[in-house]
Order: C-alpha cells, then sequence, then structure tokens
C-alpha cells in the first residue's frame, strides 16, 4: 500500500468540512457530502485495517522529511482499528443527525463542526509526533466545544464552560510534559523519544513528566478522580454528538496513554503501571458504575457507564501483558460502537417519551417494541452477556488479571459487570416495561414514526452482535496489535530504522524478539 493512503483518513472528513462551510443553507446538499465522505473514509479505514494486519506500521513523511527532523504521520494496527470504529460511529451519528437536529442546527455549521471533529480524532490517532499529538487534542476540544453548546440552551452552555475550562487545564499540563520532555531529549518525535529517554542515565525526571501525562491525558480520558466534566456535559448535548463523542473523545485519551506508556514511558513499571494505573482503573470502574446506578436521567446514566468502562480499558494497560492489552484494544473498540447505540436509542425513546427522566417513561414497549429490545440487546452486551462482543473483551482482561497475579482488580471488574447489567435492567425496567401511562397520547404520533431514528443505533447493536460472532477474527486482530504494543522496538524500526531499534533494545537491555 501507498505512504500517501494513509493521510486520507485525515483529509477526506476535513476536506468535507470545508467544502461544507459555504453551503450553510444548502441542508440537503450538505447531507450529502456527509454522508457521501464518512462512507468514503469508513472504506478507507477498513483498506488500512486489512493492509496493517499484514504490514504492520506505515509511515508517512510530510513533505518528505525524514523522522526524526520532519512531521511523522505513523499508523500501526491499534490507531487503524480506533479509526475503523469511529468511522463506523461517525456514520451512524450522521444519519441520526438527519433526523433529528432540524434545519435550523443544520444551518449553522453543524455538519462541519461534527467532521471537523472526525477529522482532529483521525489527526491525533495518526500523529508520530507527540507535540501535534497536543494540537490535534486542541482541535478536538475547539470541535468538540462547539458541539456541545451548539443551540445555546441554557444547560448546554453552563456545561460546555466547565467542559472546556477543565480541558484547557488538562492541556496546559500536557503541554508541560510535552516541554519537559524535550527539554530532556531534544526531540518531538515519539519514536525518537523512546530511544533517548530509554537512554536517560537518570530516569527520575521521566518518571516525574510521566505523572504529569497521567494527569492530562487522564482528564481526557475523564478517568477517576478527573471525570467530573463529563457526565452532566453528554446530559445536555444533542443526541449525535453525545453519542460521537462518546466514541471518540474520551477514546482518544485512552489511546494517547496506552500509546506513551507503551512506548515512552516503560522504565517504572512497577510503579506507574502495576500501581498507579492499576489503582486508578480500579477506582474508575467502581466510581463509574456507582454514579450510573444513582442516575434518573438516561443520557447521565449512560454517561457515567462511559467512565466505569474506561476502568476496564485502564485495567488492559495496568497489567502490560500481551493478554491484558489485547483484551483493553478489544474493550475500546467494542465501546465505540455499543455505547453510542446506547445514546442513540436512548435518543429515539426520548423522541418518543419527550423526556429522558426514568420516572416519567413507561410502557414504550407497547407501542415501540423494537426499539425496547434493542435497547436491551445493546445493554446486555454493555454488561458483556454473549454472544456480544463485550463478552470477549472483558474474559480475555478477567484472564489476563488472572494469569498475571491481579486477583483483587480482577474481582472488582467481575464485580462491576453485575452492578453494569444491573443499571440496563433499570433503565429497561422503568423505561421501556409497566404500563402505557409513561406514553402520553400527544407522543403517539412520534412512536409510530420512531423508526428511522431507531436504525441507526440498532445498525450499531448489530455491529457488536458481528463483532462478537465473529470473535477468533476479534482477537486475532486485537493480539496483533497488542504484540506491536508491547514491542516498542518494532515501532522505533518502522519510523527511524533499524539501527535506531537495537538502540532501543540495548537501552533497555532485552534481547530482541
Amino acid at each position: 500500500m501507498s505512504e500517501h493512503f494513509v493521510f486520507l483518513p485525515l483529509l477526506i472528513p476535513f476536506a468535507a468540512a470545508v467544502a461544507l462551510l459555504p453551503l450553510a443553507r444548502r441542508t440537503r446538499l450538505q447531507r450529502v457530502i456527509a454522508a457521501s465522505a464518512v462512507l468514503l473514509l469508513l472504506l478507507v479505514c477498513a483498506r488500512l485495517v486489512v493492509a496493517l494486519r499484514s504490514q504492520g506500521l506505515i509511515v508517512y513523511e510530510m513533505g518528505g522529511w525524514p523522522a526524526p527532523y520532519g512531521i511523522v504521520f505513523a499508523v500501526d494496527l491499534f490507531a487503524a482499528l480506533l479509526m475503523l470504529m469511529g468511522a463506523i460511529t461517525a456514520a451512524a451519528s450522521l444519519f441520526f443527525a438527519f433526523g433529528s437536529v432540524g434545519p435550523q442546527k443544520e444551518r449553522y455549521f453543524f455538519y462541519p463542526l461534527l467532521l471537523f471533529l472526525v477529522a482532529a480524532v483521525n489527526g491525533a490517532l495518526m500523529t508520530g509526533d507527540i507535540f501535534n499529538l497536543y494540537v490535534f487534542f486542541e482541535l478536538i476540544l475547539i470541535s468538540s466545544y462547539l458541539l456541545f453548546s451548539h443551540g445555546g440552551r441554557a444547560g448546554q452552555l453552563k456545561e460546555s464552560f466547565k467542559f472546556v475550562l477543565l480541558n484547557m487545564i488538562s492541556s496546559a499540563f500536557l503541554l508541560v510534559g510535552i516541554g519537559g520532555l524535550y527539554a530532556l531529549t531534544g526531540t518531538l518525535n515519539m519514536a525518537d523519544l523512546a530511544v533517548k529517554v530509554a537512554a536517560l542515565p537518570d530516569k527520575r525526571i521521566a518518571a516525574a513528566l510521566a505523572a504529569v501525562f497521567m494527569f492530562s491525558l487522564g482528564v481526557k480520558a475523564a478517568m477517576v478522580p478527573l471525570f467530573f466534566w463529563l457526565p452532566r456535559a453528554y446530559g445536555e448535548v444533542a443526541t449525535p454528538v453525545a453519542a460521537l463523542s462518546a466514541a471518540v473523545s474520551t477514546k482518544v485519551g485512552v489511546y494517547a496513554l496506552y500509546r506513551v506508556f507503551t512506548l515512552i514511558f516503560i522504565h517504572h513499571v512497577e510503579y506507574t503501571h502495576k500501581a498507579v494505573l492499576m489503582a486508578l482503573a480500579v477506582l474508575t470502574m467502581v466510581i463509574g458504575v456507582l454514579g450510573a446506578i444513582a442516575q434518573m436521567n438516561v443520557k447521565r446514566l449512560l454517561a457515567f457507564h462511559i467512565v466505569s468502562q474506561i476502568g476496564y480499558m485502564l485495567f488492559g494497560l495496568a497489567m502490560l501483558s500481551v493478554a491484558g492489552l489485547a483484551g483493553g484494544i478489544m474493550h475500546i473498540m467494542f465501546n465505540m460502537i455499543i455505547k453510542p447505540a446506547l445514546f442513540l436509542v436512548a435518543g429515539a425513546t426520548e423522541q418518543v417519551t419527550g423526556t429522558a427522566d426514568l420516572r416519567k417513561m413507561s410502557g414504550v414497549i407497547h407501542r415501540a417494541p423494537a426499539l425496547a429490545f434493542t435497547f436491551l440487546a445493546g445493554g446486555l452486551g454493555l454488561a458483556g452477556v454473549p454472544p456480544m462482543s463485550g463478552f470477549i473483551s472483558k474474559v480475555t482482561l478477567f484472564y489476563a488479571g488472572f494469569l498475571g497475579g491481579h486477583y483483587l482488580a480482577t474481582a472488582v471488574a467481575v464485580g462491576v459487570s453485575f452492578l453494569t447489567l444491573f443499571s440496563m435492567i433499570k433503565i429497561f425496567r422503568m423505561a421501556y416495561w409497566g404500563p402505557q401511562d409513561g406514553l402520553p397520547s400527544k407522543q403517539l404520533k412520534a412512536a409510530r414514526g420512531h423508526g428511522l431514528l431507531l436504525a441507526p443505533g440498532a445498525a450499531l447493536v448489530a455491529a457488536g452482535l458481528v463483532m462478537g460472532l465473529g470473535g477468533s477474527y476479534l482477537i486475532d486482530y486485537a493480539d496483533a496489535a497488542a504484540r506491536w504494543l508491547m514491542h516498542p522496538a518494532w515501532y522505533v524500526a518502522g519510523v527511524l530504522g533499524e539501527s535506531s531499534a537495537q538502540a532501543l533494545l540495548a537501552a533497555l537491555e532485552v534481547v530482541a524478539p
């Protein structure tokens, strides 16, 4: 595959977003262009995933300048898998938006902002330069803030301000960490950073910088105790925005943690991974699910589950083993599909009932049974009930936990899965089951016309089922991606050459695989 092909996941949504800017009042044409761009992006990402399964890594040097002197995009299987999941969710969120956001919002650059967000996320996943990672995080922040505040309701503006303020603080800390790494090593290329940090005679400053990165990226990933900006913000925004953000925004923070803590900060593993990250993973799982159980607003409940599921992903990273990373990668992939699906189905339910308050819902199943059973299937998948892929990812994580001797953390992860199931049954019982009292007569027309809004969420639930039924292929790809993360010398060899990889291995005092 040509190295220029790897630039398309960034170019396609960005070019489409720019093309849409002068078409603010031509909503039908905006829809056609946006849908075409997202579907083309989906095909490109699928092609990348297939190619990278055998090729391993594709490096694109901007302007022909070689690494570490020029700007480099380095895409491995891990990044490509996340871009593919993001493209799938972007398509579903976009088609939901066609039937829900209304012409007023469409005329105020809703679709360009959505595509700018997708482009920024793909740029963060592709970059091989740590300063450009910061730049793409800022572009994600700007796009997300404009989407979160789009519509101008008081609740939106209030929560959007909190969101942008806290993320600006985390970005400032991220910039401090990047500056510290540059002062230590004189480079910003991530592969070169891996080599030069490994060669440092005294790594105590690097360990301190690891804590800075853990804090700054932890805010963006909504890790406990840095998650408090997320639940209310996601509860106030438009449903397609909440769905897409649930899929990509926090997952980019998780991706960055996976990247820097398997490539650069790998020298104090017993402290950074096995102690700090492990404790934070357990707390994130527990506090997230307890917050979900306490909620009566369905969107905030689902938002707390974003936090809880981040804990499982951090658990995979904290173990720092092939099995643990593979389980974590599978869980990221599955959540990028099923969590947006639940938001979209919940959004369709809100259209039917006129409320997001569980105490004011009842009996949706009588008028919209497909809506009810689609949510139930997605909720069971989130809890890890077979045959959804959430079962495969969690079993892999549990296996890795017991294999690595992390018995307490694994037991907590199992317990949180049961609490997740409890909260999903709570939603189903209160909103969908029971008498029809919660479906007023004025909503009957909406109930009969909910099919178009249900389709995107149902498609994502079906995708989660396909991923579960094709579990052997999912495990194969996740295992291959995990092995690349566990062998940073492979990444360094692809970006800088074999001599740099040998220098890294010599500094780490390990035998090359």
